[in-house]
């Protein structure tokens, strides 16, 4: 795993001389034996401070290392737990995270529970959510809070997320990845602020993402399935504070 301490170096600048074995032993100490941040748990303060950029860098980390995916679960989230927290504590400043577009707030007390439970299935998410922004607001001009663009981010952040948590090559299980992608979609809604009608079309167009999933997509296609579900009225909108099939306007 010595990959990892080369990108750590390029994105961060820390200079790592030990093995990623050696290092997860002693992660929680420096030299004089002094405690330093958990390497197994996430804090509030780390978690509030990661940028939506901090979990695609993570991911892109995990992902560039080659034994990543030959891991357990349980060491993919210890992994991604040291790796959070060097991202932190290399930060010179604080800033506060937004994982969504800007019409979403902070991670609410149910995405943090998540993210502390399953650190590496975090940096998927937050990852496809970051692709799910990108290509939404290069497809449409019109309709981004509440509208055809609305209903295209949730349909291809669910359906990219989906297949991002369903496994690695032959253990590619789109149904694990379903249950994964609707355990943080779900989570994501549980803001007492949010309108009913704005919470019931976010849960019908993730659901239509999620369903896209039935088998290995590449990112390219997952975007021409969600956009054909929208153009075709599959997914849901706002239209005078109804909730109404989507149509083909960008």
């Amino acid at each position: 795993m010595k990959k990892i301490f080369l990108t750590l170096v390029l994105f961060f600048g820390i200079s790592v001389s030990s093995s990623i074995h050696a290092y997860a032993d002693d992660i929680a100490t420096d030299e004089s034996g002094a405690e330093q941040i958990s390497n197994e748990s996430l804090s509030d303060e780390v978690i509030d401070s990661l940028t939506i950029d901090d979990f695609v860098k993570a991911y892109e980390i995990s992902s560039s290392d080659e034994e990543f995916k030959d891991l357990s679960e349980d060491d993919q989230n210890l992994y991604m737990i040291k790796l959070y927290n060097e991202i932190y504590e290399s930060k010179s400043y604080r800033v506060t995270a937004r994982y969504l577009p800007s019409a979403y707030e902070n991670l609410n007390s149910a995405e943090k529970k998540l993210v502390k439970s399953y650190p590496a299935q975090a940096a998927q998410v937050y990852t496809a959510s970051s692709l799910a922004t990108k290509r939404t607001n290069a497809l449409y001009k019109n309709g981004l809070h509440n509208g055809n663009g609305d209903a295209f981010r949730h349909t291809y952040w669910n359906a990219e997320m989906a297949t991002m948590l369903a496994g690695y090559g032959s253990s590619f299980n789109p149904s694990n990845g379903k249950t994964n992608a609707k355990r943080w979609a779900d989570a994501h809604e549980e803001n007492k602020n949010q309108p009913a009608n704005e919470k019931q079309m976010d849960l019908f167009n993730n659901n239509v993402g999620r369903s896209i999933v039935n088998k290995k997509y590449s990112s390219k296609d997952l975007e021409k399935k969600a956009l054909a579900k929208v153009d075709a009225g599959s997914c849901r909108r706002i239209v005078n504070n109804k909730v109404v099939a989507t149509t083909k306007a960008r």
